[in-house]
């Protein structure tokens, strides 16, 4: 049943697979599902089939729901069976399905507004794996406090899990947080949006960020030390200390490290 379900075409081919004959002859296959009063056993087995595309199309839906309403129903649904046919399911978990889509928005010709349709693909990407991610203990304000001011250029911070950067064309998360809270849908114009997608308390957010503090903030994530950090801040166009100091209050206040050391 399992060979048939995944195999393409009719379900006529579907029983004469290499897959499904390993299991029994395709003469024997009718005979495995008995009728029922309205459908022969191989109309039976089709059901099974319909759904299981569509069981995938839902989980694709519910990873990209920015997507499907932005395209609509039918013209989703159709990016889902091109995209479920190139890259069927090979997991035992639906969770990771749709990590391909992105990539596979980049291919496709024809697609409306296709520069946003991408940044919102990749960001409710960003968003499953902030969401699937474990929880991190979290690092408060008085963190960096225990440290001399000397030892501040070699402090390192270690981002909680659940936390991405995210460089877009567009405002995206501005159309995923109206649609999330059923206000009325904002008209996106092109604009250069720097983002930090984390969970915090089961919600995913969007925290948009300048982009000094991009830079920054970025470079911490990568391991280099705040000294190096506050350099490439600089490269980035970044002045004033008085903004660092908001900008890691706000991030501690987020919670968004769960360690500092040196």
């Amino acid at each position: 049943m399992q060979a048939c379900i995944l195999a393409e075409g009719p379900v006529e081919q579907a029983i004469r697979t290499s897959s499904a004959t390993k299991e029994f002859p395709a003469s024997r296959a009718p005979g495995l599902i008995r009728p029922s009063r309205t459908l022969a056993p191989l109309e039976r087995l089709d059901i099974y089939r319909g759904m299981y595309e569509l069981r995938l199309t839902e989980a694709l839906r519910t990873d990209y729901p920015g997507l499907a309403h932005f395209l609509g129903e039918e013209q989703f649904a159709e990016l889902a069976r091109l995209y479920i046919t190139a890259h069927p399911s090979r997991s035992y978990t639906l969770n990771r399905l749709g990590d391909g889509l992105p990539g596979f928005l980049d291919d496709l010709e024809g697609l409306p507004r296709p520069r946003l349709l991408q940044d919102l693909a990749r960001l409710e990407l960003a968003s499953t794996f902030v969401f699937d991610e474990e929880e991190s203990p979290t690092a408060g304000p008085g963190a960096i406090s225990r440290f001399s001011y000397q030892q501040w250029d070699d402090l390192r911070f270690t981002p909680i899990r659940a936390l991405r950067l995210v460089e877009l064309s567009y405002p995206a998360h501005r159309y995923l947080e109206a649609l999330r809270s059923e206000d009325a849908l904002p008209r996106l114009r092109p604009a250069r949006t720097r983002l930090v997608v984390y969970r915090r308390d089961f919600h995913v957010f969007y925290l948009p960020l300048s982009r000094p503090a991009y830079a920054l903030l970025q470079s911490l994530c990568e391991g280099l030390t705040l000294g190096e950090a506050v350099q490439a801040m600089f490269d980035a166009g970044g002045t004033g200390e008085g903004l660092v100091y908001e900008w890691f209050r706000n991030w501690f206040t987020e919670r968004l490290f769960q360690r500092v050391y040196v």
